[in-house]
């Protein structure tokens, strides 16, 4: 019985060592999913969506720029700056030139060649009591401020050819001028030699320059990039002392409405976002501008030109604003002297114009935003006897060793210009 036993046990021993070598068999493991609890409710989340913002806009680019009249070199100026070595004309500009340089761009009407082997400006047998452009002083009795027309006509005597040395130019870059207008009735005063001399020296010197041009090639407007603002800057004449022969008319840009008309364009093809046109005109020794000035102005303005100023006079004209299309266009019919030694008070007066100018980074348009002028006044110094130009600003006033002669220069001119287009400083 054991034996039986022993026999079948060790069979299912075997048998299930024999499934062991075998593949296990597969055994499903079922799961059953959690049942769903409900979840703590979390308080909700407040968010604030961030705000868009805006893109901000370009800051303008802004330009400043100052304009003032006649710069003339005559006998007696020639005389006071005269040195052991030469010319020296730099005192001359010694109170004025830091407001001059403060502005970006400076322009003047250079009256005056500056030309070697010319002879400098002469007196032609008038003493330095003439008006300093070859007429005979008015009665003295009569105050053509005052009135113009009650005046007596000067004497005329030959209009003296106008040249300076080659230090007046260094005086002017010192004192800040970057810009110097050719086209006045001086120009052609020693012919093409004397013109073309002039440039030269101006080239020379680095002074940019228009009205006037040795080549027909050179013929183009001139237009300046002011801190990313493009000035557009022509001049002409109406007078002339020396006219130029057919075949040198280029020379000099004398006015012309077509001449004008295509400039003003050719100004704006080269890119100008701003035209200043300066024009030689009128009458000598008037407050007054006359007809021909306000026709010319009229269609200056109505060509495309942003401001207009004048020059030849030699004593200051009124401030005044023509209405075009495009809105308001200031002119200011005369700049009056600014370095002279003509001898009357109303040939002493001046001024500083001071532009200022914005361009809109979007819309690419520049304007005017502000205007405005400081009087100035020309007169023999106490010291050495040179010209000096002083300022008649509200500050000088008070601070000037001359300060009631200033006052009474300014007084002059703020009549004459008014304040309704630009105030005085």
């Amino acid at each position: 019985m054991k034996r039986v036993f022993l026999v079948v046990f060790c069979f299912v021993i075997a048998l299930a060592a024999g499934c062991e070598r075998h593949a296990a068999p597969v055994v499903e493991i079922v799961t059953q999913p959690p049942s769903p609890t409900a979840a703590p409710s979390a308080a909700p989340i407040k968010t604030t969506a961030p705000e868009l913002s805006a893109t901000p806009q370009p800051e303008p680019k802004r330009a400043s720029v100052a304009v003032v009249g006649d710069l003339l070199c005559l006998s007696a100026q020639i005389s006071a700056a005269k040195t052991g070595g030469g010319y020296d004309f730099a005192e001359c500009f010694s109170l004025i030139g830091d407001k001059l340089s403060a502005a970006d761009l400076t322009v003047g009407n250079l009256e005056t060649l500056v030309a070697d082997g010319y002879p400098y400006t002469q007196a032609n047998g008038g003493s330095d009591d003439t008006n300093g452009d070859g007429t005979a002083p008015s009665d003295p009795a009569t105050d053509p401020a005052a009135d113009p027309a009650a005046a007596p006509s000067p004497t005329k005597r030959p209009s003296p050819r106008i040249n300076a040395p080659e230090s007046f130019l260094d005086a002017l870059r010192g004192s800040g001028f970057d810009v110097l207008t050719t086209a006045n009735n001086h120009m052609y005063d020693y012919n093409q030699d004397g013109l073309i001399k002039t440039l030269q020296r101006l080239d020379e010197f680095g002074f940019a320059h228009t009205g006037a041009y040795a080549e027909k090639s050179d013929k183009k407007p001139l237009v300046i990039d002011v801190n990313g603002i493009r000035v557009g800057i022509l001049a002409y004449t109406d007078i002339l002392n020396h006219h130029p022969g057919k075949d040198s008319a280029y020379m000099i840009d004398v006015y012309d409405e077509d001449r004008v008309n295509k400039d003003i364009a050719g100004a704006r093809e080269a890119g100008a976002d701003f035209v200043m046109v300066f024009v030689h005109w009128g009458k000598e020794h008037t407050h007054v501008p006359n007809k021909t000035q306000k026709q010319i102005a009229a269609q200056i303005a109505n060509a495309g030109a942003d401001i207009i100023f004048g020059s030849h006079p030699h004593c200051t004209q009124p401030f005044d604003l023509i209405e075009t299309e495009r809105g308001g266009v200031p002119v200011l019919y005369s700049l009056g002297n600014f370095v002279s030694s003509m001898s009357k008070p109303m040939h002493k007066d001046g001024v500083i114009v001071s532009c200022a100018l914005e361009k809109d980074c979007v819309t690419e348009k520049t304007a005017l935003v502000s205007l405005s002028y400081t009087p100035t006044y020309c007169a023999s110094s106490t010291g050495a006897g040179k010209y000096v130009v002083y300022p008649a600003d509200v500050a000088s006033l008070s601070e000037s060793a001359v300060a009631q002669t200033l006052k009474q220069s300014r007084e002059r001119t703020v009549e004459v210009l008014a304040e309704t287009v630009a105030k005085a400083e």
